[in-house]
């Protein structure tokens, strides 16, 4: 079988909802060109924006996409989607399941509401990367986040669950009201950082944002080491290196249970 594949022939003119890429349930080729999406003010078939081929209606490509094309990934469930390209807002916003690969960089709030499956964006993120979807009150519930570049302010608000990797920096009032899960930032953190935290744990580099926490004299590193062999595996590259770490858990203000690694 070979990748369903649609390669864009529009112009970057106008914005195309992609949310139907996800909603696809026909494993008929005709069928699928033939259906009908709303670009600019007029009504087209898939056929007349996109070169369509292929017959593996669960792992599909885009080659060509651009920063006007939203909610690509939207709700996705138990699909291989890879891009290239970059895209616009609500990347894999809603997503539940399945894997992303984005060979670009992607818009404002991307992975809003995700509860499960994997995403990795091989560039950089606008604003608002696991922001609040409309309706919910948990920006990302579950799921695995590789962004290998720099990430947007408010990003990551209310995280439930789940591992976020960012290869750069990431911008200011991000990690707010943090609920559990891990995040990795090699870079650069902004301001306003991991306000109104309630628990989770944090991998840097940025030594700037200890301050905030009480440092572990007696530092169990059991969680650490295990955790840096998981995360080194599921990239096949060396993200965490550190073999002793500077451990820190909780705030010198308020009883917030956070749990701050120096790597």
């Amino acid at each position: 079988m070979s990748t369903l594949t649609f390669k864009c022939k529009a112009k970057d003119k106008q914005r195309l909802d992609m949310s139907w890429l996800s909603k696809i349930d026909t494993d008929n080729l005709s069928a699928i060109k033939k259906i009908e999406v709303c670009y600019g003010s007029n009504i087209y078939k898939l056929s007349n924006l996109f070169t369509i081929s292929g017959n593996d209606f669960n792992d599909i490509k885009i080659i060509n996409s651009n920063t006007r094309m939203d909610n690509i990934g939207s709700n996705l469930a138990n699909k291989k989607l890879t891009i290239h390209g970059d895209v616009g807002y609500g990347l894999a916003k809603n997503m539940r399941s399945g894997q992303i690969y984005l060979h670009g960089n992607a818009g404002d709030n991307a992975c809003s509401g995700m509860s499960g499956g994997s995403v990795y964006i091989y560039g950089n993120t606008g604003d608002g990367l696991c922001s609040l979807p409309t309706g919910l009150n948990q920006g990302l519930v579950d799921g695995f986040i590789y962004v290998k570049k720099n990430v947007g302010s408010n990003s990551i608000i209310r995280m439930r669950r789940g591992n976020v990797i960012i290869g750069g920096s990431i911008g200011s009032d991000s990690c707010l009201e943090l609920i559990s899960g891990s995040v990795i930032i090699l870079g650069k953190i902004g301001k306003n950082f991991c306000h109104n935290a309630r628990r989770g744990t944090i991998f840097t580099k940025d030594k700037s944002i200890a301050r905030k926490y009480i440092r572990a004299n007696h530092t169990d590193l059991t969680f650490y080491n295990f955790y840096k062999i998981k995360i080194n595996r599921m990239l096949d590259k060396s993200i965490i290196n550190c073999s002793e770490p500077l451990r820190y858990f909780g705030t010198k203000s308020g009883r917030k249970l956070i749990e701050l690694f120096i790597i």
